[in-house]
């Protein structure tokens, strides 16, 4: 019995010898031999490959590689995290090992950093190990022109053009340079050249880059194209670069002149001028009845298209409230009124000198603009205002009805006389040609001044 004992004793024993040389004679190690890119680049996938070999005495199979992957790295939908490798012969070397690949996709906000991964491997013999790797991983070097200052300029006028740049990425940006041009040479910079330099620009953080900038005054009036471009270095100072392109509107509003022409007719006329550096499309001229001044008849004026330099003539039946106009208006205009007639010589207390005159017009861009413009208008122009005369009422100036008819009935009179005279000729004309056939209005009148100058010599 003892005996028996003895002997399942040292069966046991050999079966845990074997037992541990079979396991040492499976060895399988997998270690990472690249990346791609290196460092990994946030919110961009990673290549990882492996080199697995079995350094046992006896081959392997089925082997089962898989990663165990943690923030920031994330599975790549479809890709799978394991590794089946189906046969590893023994003592393998580098040449003949197995390479193995996986995929993995960086969280878009990782900061700088380095990561581990977690790896667990399977022999085949229901032996597993478990093992980390470190990955480095580094923000995106990137920076968008996030907003410019103006969606449009003006030809020919100094402006002022802005344009904010920030560092959406995940890393610094050094030694920046920014700088725009316009293909078509519309906009250029003025004060200085097109290019802004920026030493540092950390994560999140904004700068703005400031130009004056003028529009050819010849350009026509649209839409423009901008080709922005900003260099910049990463953190191992290697050079990237980013091209984008904006648009600008060249042109729109524009400016207009008013001047009082005169009054005839019963009308009061303006000159109207466009002294902006574009074209003002269906204009229109109005004047609203306010404090001292009213339009009789039709209010606004249509002038149609009124290109840049040009200038045309708006008429309007206006009619001055003379006699107490100051009384019932708003303070303002009350005062202005009165500092004017005061400054100016040729107001008088009861007649204004200022009228303000709305232009509305369609600018290049297709809006509808308004502006109003203060005109001075000399009283004097109108007409007299003595004895209750105010341009355009219809009361009468005393004594003015009889000199009309005086000077009318002294023209009636001259056409008479010269009537008479005219039948008289020619009654004379005819009784002469009936005694001389060749007789002619000029002979008659040789005959008249002939006769004339014998009485003279007579006497």
């Amino acid at each position: 019995m003892k005996q028996i004992k003895q002997i399942l004793l040292a069966v046991s024993l050999l079966l845990v010898i074997i037992s541990s040389a079979a396991a040492e004679d499976v060895a399988i190690v997998a270690d990472l031999i690249s990346q791609t890119p290196d460092p990994a680049r946030s919110s961009e996938l990673v290549d990882i490959r492996f080199n697995v070999q079995n350094l046992g005495f006896d081959d392997a199979e089925n082997v089962i590689i898989e990663l165990d992957p943690e923030y920031p790295f994330i599975q790549v939908p479809g890709e799978s995290l394991n590794k089946t490798i189906t046969h590893l012969r023994s003592r393998q070397t580098d040449e003949d090992a197995a390479i193995i690949k996986f995929k993995l996709l960086v969280d878009n906000d990782a900061p700088d950093d380095i990561y581990e991964i977690g790896i667990r491997i399977r022999d085949g013999t229901g032996t597993s190990t478990t093992k980390t790797i470190d990955i480095e991983v580094r923000g995106k070097e990137y920076a968008q022109i996030i907003t410019i200052s103006k969606a449009n300029i003006d030809l020919a006028r100094e402006e002022s053009l802005e344009f904010v740049i920030t560092n959406t990425g995940n890393s610094p940006l050094k030694n920046m340079v920014f700088s725009w041009n316009d293909p078509d040479g519309v906009v250029l910079p003025v004060y200085s050249d097109n290019t802004k330099y920026i030493k540092h620009l950390d994560v999140g953080e904004s700068v703005e880059v400031s130009y004056t900038v003028i529009a050819d005054i010849n350009a026509d009036p649209g839409l423009y194209q901008m080709d922005l471009n900003l260099r910049f270095e990463d953190y191992e100072s290697a050079t990237g670069e980013i091209d984008t392109t904006a648009g600008i509107f060249v042109g729109g509003e524009t400016d207009f002149d008013v001047a009082f022409s005169g009054s005839s007719g019963g009308e009061t006329s303006f000159s109207i001028a466009n002294i902006g550096s574009v074209s003002a499309n269906s204009v229109t001229v109005s004047i609203s009845d306010q404090g001292g001044w009213r339009v009789s008849g039709i209010d606004s004026v249509i002038l149609g298209n009124l290109n840049k330099g040009d200038y045309t003539i708006a008429s309007f039946n206006l009619q001055s409230e003379a006699g107490g106009f100051l009384q019932g208006l708003p303070e303002e205009d009350r005062q202005r009124n009165k500092k004017l007639n005061q400054t100016r010589p040729f107001s008088s207390a009861n007649q204004p000198s200022v009228l303000d005159i709305e232009i509305s017009y369609t600018d290049a861009r297709g809006e509808r603009r308004t502006t109003t413009k203060e005109v001075d208008i000399d009283p004097s122009a109108m007409g007299s205002t003595s004895g209750g005369l105010v341009y355009g009422d219809k009361r009468k100036v005393p004594g003015a009805s009889a000199q009309k008819t005086s000077t009318t009935a002294m023209w009636a009179g001259v056409g008479i006389v010269a009537l008479i005279v005219l039948v008289s000729v020619h009654k004379k004309y005819r009784k002469e040609r009936l005694n001389d056939p060749d007789y002619t209005y000029k002979k008659m009148v040789g005959d008249f001044f002939g006769k004339s100058k014998r009485k003279q010599l007579e006497k």
